[in-house]
């Protein structure tokens, strides 16, 4: 297939695979063995090459014929309780329990003037090495409810370390694949596109970040390709993260203040008060909501985020809200300050809006600022308290899958794997550790049944799931433990 053009880069922007090949090079020394995709099986697909590497676009789960052997229903494995919960996607929509649900998080109702009809969400989100427990756990929570799934894998961590494709490239990925692309419902378009950088470590000036940001660039890009519309809402997670499916619904059908046509795209994004699990659903930090006193609050996030497809790149009119400068080639990376970094938009007013006779405009939204341009909208906390999003952090199969996070991905620790337990990797980890061994403290939760609020992750409802995960997570404590000991 063609390679797609983008309209912001210049003739030498637009150079392909091969080209960038020979920009990606470490003292003469070619870092990834797969680097040359231009003549593999992932050289065919749809591509488009930007400044900071390319973009690979393979099939949607609906134009995939999964072979019989690797078919599975998600369904099967539900409790009749989950199934109540998940059985919601009935096109009739009941006038009296959606009001209900928007009230609860102080959300207006469609009035006579406004279409009552759920909005169509477009998601994405990275995914590397996560497992599948966190995955199960946050597409159930999901099941049937996007309109896109968008997932992007790259060869490399943040910070640059090679990795194997696990999506792509031989029949264990593709099983893989196969299995991911059912997860979601079967009303779900569900993707894996592949990215591959051009960027050297010293390009990046030691801001592992950068590499995450290139990376979500692609969403935007399968959401185009996919139909997305301006009156259609985009969603950027992190794949351990979701919001509440209850809290999608309402994002669906509630009149939202951000939602609204006609938006300035100055502050547009609404996100979660989100609960966060470390490494087990029986270990969770208690929230930072008007559900605890000041002394009981725990720990506060606050993804995922939602905005309007009016504001997002490559779905909104830049007519209506003119590109603004970023510290990498003028259109990628961070935006600069006075250009609406931290809200701030002084110069963006004056030298890019004022030039062009518009007024309060904002410029479109690149996926990595849907998350990475912190409280530019509005946080929604249900009305009693409860959160909005879960974050399931942390939740890896073995102690070298969580050495090989702390040591190569965002903010990357380079002692990780020197560290003699990992419960001194990272605050996190340690409480996470304490909680299995039933230390808790006034800002923990003493189990999964102790959460405050009428919000729990779906998945989990299962106490069986519950369970299986905690006893995973108390082996690796355990073994962990003994090989302190022993270093000791």
């Amino acid at each position: 297939l063609a390679r797609v053009s983008d309209p912001r880069l210049s003739p030498t922007d637009r150079m392909g695979v091969s080209d960038q090949a020979s920009l990606h090079r470490s003292g003469g020394k070619r870092i990834f063995d797969d680097w040359d995709v231009s003549n593999s099986e992932m050289g065919k697909l749809k591509n488009i090459s930007l400044p900071h590497g390319s973009f690979f676009f393979g099939p949607d789960s609906h134009q995939v014929d999964i072979p019989e052997s690797d078919v599975f229903d998600p369904s099967a494995s539900w409790s009749s309780l989950q199934r109540e919960l998940l059985d919601d996607d009935s096109d009739a929509i009941n006038v009296e329990l959606e009001k209900k649900r928007c009230a609860s998080y102080d959300f207006g109702f469609p009035d006579a003037t406004m279409p009552l009809k759920r909005r169509r969400l477009f998601y994405g989100a990275l995914i590397s090495g996560d497992s599948a427990e966190v995955i199960k756990a946050t597409s159930m929570e999901q099941y049937n409810i996007y309109h896109t799934v968008s997932l992007i894998e790259s060869n490399t961590t943040q910070n640059l370390t090679p990795k194997k494709w696990r999506f792509f490239g031989s029949k264990d990925a593709s099983k893989e694949l196969n299995w991911l692309y059912q997860l979601f419902g079967p009303k779900t378009k569900v993707s894996v596109d592949y990215y591959v950088t051009s960027q050297r470590k010293d390009q990046i000036d030691g801001d592992e970040l950068l590499i995450e940001y290139f990376q979500r660039e692609g969403h935007s890009y399968r959401w185009k390709f996919n139909g997305m519309r301006p009156d259609d809402i985009a969603i950027i997670a992190d794949i351990d993260e979701t919001f509440s499916r209850d809290f999608l619904r309402a994002l669906q059908i509630c009149d939202v203040p951000q939602f609204r046509p006609g938006q300035s795209c100055r502050a547009p994004k609404v996100y979660a008060s989100t609960l966060i699990f470390e490494s087990s659903p029986e270990c969770a930090w208690k929230t930072k909501s008007a559900l605890r006193n000041a002394a009981g609050r725990g720990r506060a996030w606050f993804h995922p985020d939602a905005i309007l497809g009016e504001c997002a790149d490559q779905i909104g009119d830049t007519k209506l809200h003119p590109p603004t400068k970023r510290d990498r080639w003028e259109s990628h990376g961070t935006r600069l300050d006075y250009y609406g970094h931290d809200n701030e938009y002084t110069y963006y007013d004056s030298k890019v809006l004022a030039d062009l006779n518009i007024e309060g405009q904002g410029p479109l939204w690149l996926p990595h600022e849907m998350r990475s341009e912190s409280f530019m909208g509005q946080r929604v906390t249900k009305k009693d308290g409860s959160p909005t999003g879960y974050h399931f952090h942390n939740f890896f199969m073995s102690t070298e899958e969580i050495i090989f996070k702390y040591a190569t991905y965002g903010h990357a620790d380079k002692k990780a794997r020197k560290k003699k337990s990992i419960r001194y990797i990272h605050d996190d980890l340690m409480m996470a550790v304490m909680c299995t061994l039933g230390k808790h403290t006034e800002k923990t939760e003493s189990s999964f049944e102790s959460i405050a609020g009428t919000s729990r992750p779906i998945y989990y409802l299962n106490e069986e799931a519950r369970q299986a995960r905690h006893n995973l997570w108390q082996d690796i404590v355990r073994k962990d433990d003994e090989k302190l000991v022993q270093m000791n």
